[in-house]
């Protein structure tokens, strides 16, 4: 169709008073949440960070949905789907496989067990630095994590709106600090309700009016087969080819497992539900509100290209990152509609709140039960809620620093995104894989799978940033602006492979590569860039976990393996252990591990809900801590702490 852009278009009055409403409210439920706790007397950390373990399963389910949706999907994704086809589209389906995990074997681990923290599941199967080790690959993962969500929507803003990129950023993560540390997860999670609502009607608007304009699904299917982005069952084999369907389906799965199985983000929200059978309830509507609204985001960017088949934006010079292509679509497509672009930015910002929300908050409780807890085991409630809010303001006031420093990045942010996530997800999902099925692993053993995995996926990780892919492995598609109008209101059509100068400018067009300062001539690259540098970065989440899992393996038969007869049954989880399979079956899954009823403590359970949790809970679960940490075992008065029973 022919480029029919509205110049004069822009944030209008009733734009900015959507925006700064749905922003005031997220603020205002914070408030409300902190004054009703003081008013309760109930500000202590189990409320603070778990919601007093009563909360709803609807709202939690859709807090968990759009913790990792966030503004990646509501901006990252149409610019996938523009630039590389319709083959993103299978990043809808890979929520079924992460959420089936958790539903069958997570959910039981975290509910039986009390965890405070998902780590602490590491401590009592292998060894409190197991523990600490994978806390805090995942707290790097989730700071740079958290400055990528915050950036994308400060693009937006800043494109539509007199707002510079750095006020954009720092408004988006002032926001969500201030009301996280001052609500908690109830504030958090009833936030992240209104906001899924915001999501899904600014997202479907914005579809909708797009599909309408460019003449139905019809066209919009016609435009895509002429450009070439019809790509669905691309089932190339290559896993150096960044975005087929093998690549994009399996290696986001093993990417959104570990945020759905092996996050603390994730945790919390199982352990804020009453029940196993209310937490699954919740996966269940996490995956379906992920489902959809991926979906919608994925189409839209369809509809996008139709709308834009002939005048591409960014060629065009209307925008200087593919990040922004959504804002300008919404821009154009309801010019005449006053208020919508600012609900589709609220759409945006929603997801960014909601996951960074999320991420300050799981991010201060890993802090302060991974490391300030031990540390100081008597702190008083009062103490812990104080720790867990100032921890708070400073991850979100990292999370502004890496926001900053993300404008120096080049390439999409989904694939940024993925790449961070990826090399350090791996790493930490194989240490739970291995422990909850492999009961021939110990902590030594373990911890070097996870250390040497961990550093080989981040040096990985980091090369990809800096060094890009190559071109023909990235198989941008094309785009053209043969149908864009000359000289209009300043805009003039630009050679496609201009390169403007300055940090915000610095990826060509051509997609040809993705560095980091763009100044590294293809000649003068490694080797590697050409194999190893070249794999898909959906697939270093994979690569991570099998990594660990075949080191770990491979030490722990040559130095001598556990017997499974000897392991703890309340840590282990047979993949196969459902009645409709024979009994020979479940026992050889098993491995040789003892059934719950036959081991000699299968009848004990941890009070973990008393405020006395100490180092004693390792001695209390059979922790190789036990004797060093003999005397901790004993509360306050000099009694020792209570043992109730325990069944899987």
């Amino acid at each position: 169709m022919s480029y029919a852009a509205n110049y004069d278009s822009g944030f209008s009055t009733a734009d900015f008073v959507v925006f700064i409403g749905m922003l005031v409210v997220a603020s205002l439920i914070g408030i409300f949440h902190a004054i009703k706790d003081r008013r309760a007397r109930s500000e202590n950390i189990e409320n603070y960070n778990y919601g007093g373990r009563s909360m709803s399963a609807i709202p939690l389910g859709l807090s968990m949905a759009v913790s990792y949706i966030s503004a990646l999907t509501m901006i990252g994704f149409p610019s996938e789907a523009y630039n590389y086809g319709a083959v993103v589209v299978w990043y809808a389906a890979s929520p079924i496989v992460s959420g089936a995990i958790a539903y069958l074997y997570y959910i039981p681990l975290v509910h039986n067990l009390e965890l405070y923290s998902m780590y602490e599941y590491l401590e009592y199967r292998f060894h409190v630095i197991v523990r600490k080790s994978s806390s805090a690959l995942m707290i790097l993962k989730s700071v740079l994590y958290m400055g990528m969500t915050v950036y994308l929507p400060a693009l937006a803003l800043n494109a539509l709106t007199p707002l510079t990129l750095n006020w954009s950023i720092a408004l988006t993560s002032g926001i969500c600090t201030f009301y996280t540390c001052v609500g908690g997860i109830k504030a958090v999670v009833w936030t992240d309700t209104l906001q899924t609502v915001i999501m899904f009607v600014g997202g479907f608007a914005a579809l909708v009016k797009t599909i309408v304009i460019v003449g139905g699904f019809g066209k919009m299917w016609n435009a895509l087969e002429r450009g070439g982005r019809m790509n669905i069952f691309d089932l190339s084999p290559d896993p150096t080819l960044q975005r087929t369907l093998w690549t994009v389906f399996l290696g986001f799965a093993i990417i959104k497992t570990n945020g759905v199985c092996c996050d603390q983000a994730s945790g919390q929200r199982y352990l804020s539900c009453k029940s196993i059978k209310d937490a699954r309830v919740a996966v269940i509507i996490s995956v379906c509100v992920t489902i959809f609204i991926t979906l919608v985001a994925v189409l839209t960017g369809c509809a996008a290209y139709a709308y834009y088949e002939n005048c591409d934006p960014l060629k065009y010079g209307r925008i200087t990152k593919k990040d922004q292509l959504a804002a300008v679509l919404i821009l154009d497509v309801f010019s005449d509609i006053p208020g919508m672009t600012g609900l589709f930015v609220s759409a945006a910002f929603s997801g960014t709140l909601s996951s960074v929300s999320s991420g300050i908050n799981s991010v201060s409780a890993l802090i302060l039960e991974d490391f300030v807890t031990p540390w100081k085991p008597h702190l008083s409630e009062k103490r812990k809620v104080v720790i867990a809010k100032l921890t708070g303001v400073f991850v979100g006031s990292l999370t502004t620093v890496m926001a900053l420093v993300a404008q120096a990045l080049g390439g999409t942010a989904i694939s940024i995104v993925l790449t961070i996530n990826g090399s350090l997800a791996g790493p930490v999902l194989g240490a739970f894989t291995l422990g909850l099925f492999f009961p021939w692993v110990n902590f030594k053993v373990v911890l070097t799978g996870q250390l040497l995995s961990a550093v080989f996926m981040i040096w990985m990780g980091v090369s990809s940033v800096i060094y890009g892919k190559p071109a023909d492995k990235l198989r941008q598609l094309p785009t053209t602006t043969q149908g864009c109008p000359v000289n209009a209101m300043n805009y003039t059509t630009i050679d496609p492979y201009f390169n403007v100068t300055g940090l915000e400018q610095s990826i060509s067009w051509d997609g040809s590569t993705t560095s980091l300062m763009n100044a590294v001539d293809t000649d003068e690259k490694p080797a590697l860039y050409y194999s190893l540098w070249s794999l898909s970065f959906l697939y270093y989440g994979i690569l991570g976990l099998i990594l660990n899992i075949v080191i770990s393996l491979a030490v722990s038969f040559a130095t001598g393996a556990n017997k499974p007869s000897d392991a703890d049954p309340r840590y282990f989880m047979p993949c196969i252990d459902n009645p409709i399979f024979s009994e020979k079956v479940r026992r050889f899954f098993r491995f040789g591990v003892p059934e719950p009823s036959d081991h000699p403590e299968a009848d004990e359970k941890i009070e973990l809900s008393s405020p006395k949790r100490t180092k004693s809970l390792a001695k209390q679960f059979n922790s190789p801590l036990q004797d060093q940490w003999v005397s901790d075992k004993t509360d306050q008065n000099g009694e020792e702490d209570p043992i109730v029973s325990y069944s899987p």
